[in-house]
């Protein structure tokens, strides 16, 4: 039970009860201090059940090679797989993508179609929504095109802060951009999106003229857990742009605690004049305490209404939106449709598209093949190196 020349030294102290548990198997004579540990050796020495011989050699052997894997006899000839195999599978594999190629190519204008005519019909169905939905507009006035939020805007993450259990305050801003005829219909919008999500109009003031001096502005209060769902929202309102967006945060961990602190020294102090005046026994001191407390109960309802107003702007967030009349821009000119840079980067992307498509389909179409193929080749080759193993073994 000694420890091996490679092992680190163990504690003294577990060593000595490892000697005396030798020594009393040994039946050698044990200090007195481990009398307890050798009556436990000798009761278990007792009942331990007989070891088997073969068990024995085992462990002997085990032992003597320290415990190290017992060594295999690893064959060294490798593996070769038939070159009838790789030649069927080779052929197989190009017949399945050439005829792949064929068909791909056979139908590719008839899905290139399709897909432009779906998509088409896509488009103007969605056009088609949208005038649908649209409310009509005064007669004798002039429609103004509808602005869309810029792409993406409605996908735009939302900035949030770590917390980590701190105190912060958020607080927003966006200026949105609407025809001068859409104003009161981007108004109502925001109306809706605070009232959804529980949120408070403080104050608000629409100006529609339906002239470029129209406006909206809006001072909301929402809760801030919500806030992010209201800037995405609000960023994506029919008939409107952002025009720009402001995000801020403020750590009031620090003064937080200094409320809190300040809280519990106020009502400590209450607690100890009204034990004070309890024992007062002049008309003096009674006075004197109960402008104290008076004062303290004072500073008690301040601190209060500091925490209650600081929890206030931790869960509710303010958001100011402002919404400006513009109209929309003029549409860019592209010449006369004839053939430039933008066209040929246009086609060079659809040409790697499908040529990316046919690649797809083709490793698609074989990669079932390749996985039988290689099943099979993985059964042939366990089964005949177990027909090899036992030839070996019977002779």
């Amino acid at each position: 039970m000694r420890l091996l020349d490679h092992d680190a030294p163990i504690d003294p102290e577990i060593a000595a009860v490892l000697d005396a548990i030798d020594a009393t198997l040994a039946g050698d004579p044990v200090d007195g201090r481990y009398a307890e540990t050798a009556e436990i050796a000798l009761l278990l020495s007792s009942e331990r059940a007989a070891v088997r011989p073969e068990f024995a050699r085992t462990m002997d052997e085990r032992v003597a090679r320290r415990f190290a894997p017992a060594p295999v006899a690893v064959s060294r000839r490798r593996r070769r797989v038939p070159r009838e195999f790789l030649e069927m599978t080779g052929g197989l594999a190009a017949a399945i993508g050439l005829i792949v190629a064929i068909v791909v190519i056979a139908g590719g204008g008839h899905g290139s179609s399709s897909m432009s005519s779906a998509s088409s019909g896509a488009a103007s169905g969605a056009g088609s929504s949208r005038a649908a939905s649209s409310p009509p507009t005064a007669s004798g006035s002039k429609a103004q095109p509808a602005l869309v939020p810029p792409n993406g805007s409605s996908s735009t993450p939302t900035l949030q802060p770590p917390t980590t259990g701190r105190k912060v305050v958020q607080s927003a801003g966006l200026e949105l951009a609407a025809a001068p005829s859409r104003i009161d219909d981007v108004a109502q919008q925001v109306y809706d999106v605070i009232g959804a999500l529980g949120g408070i109009v403080e104050n608000s003031t629409v100006t529609q003229t339906g002239g470029p001096e129209g406006y909206a502005d809006f001072q909301l209060s929402v809760p801030s857990a919500s806030l992010g769902q209201a800037m995405g929202r609000l960023s994506s309102l029919n008939y409107a742009q952002v025009v720009s967006r402001t995000d801020s945060s403020q750590d009031i961990t620090d003064q937080y605690g200094a409320a809190q602190r300040s809280l519990a020294d106020a009502r400590a102090l209450r607690t100890s004049l009204l034990k004070q005046l309890a024992g007062a026994t002049t008309t003096e001191q009674v006075d004197s305490l109960n402008a104290q407390i008076h004062d303290a109960e004072a500073s008690i309802s301040s601190d209060q209404a500091t925490l209650n107003r600081l929890n206030h702007q931790v869960g509710f967030s303010q958001l100011s939106v402002e919404i400006n009349a513009r109209s929309a821009p003029a549409p860019v000119s592209h010449g006369n449709g004839g053939f430039g840079i933008g066209q040929a980067a246009h086609d060079a992307g659809r040409v790697l598209t499908v040529a990316a498509g046919i690649a797809l389909i083709g490793i698609a179409a074989l990669l079932p093949v390749a996985l039988v193929a290689g099943l099979a080749w993985w059964v042939g080759s366990t089964v005949r190196r177990r027909r090899r193993e036992q030839a070996l073994d019977a002779a």
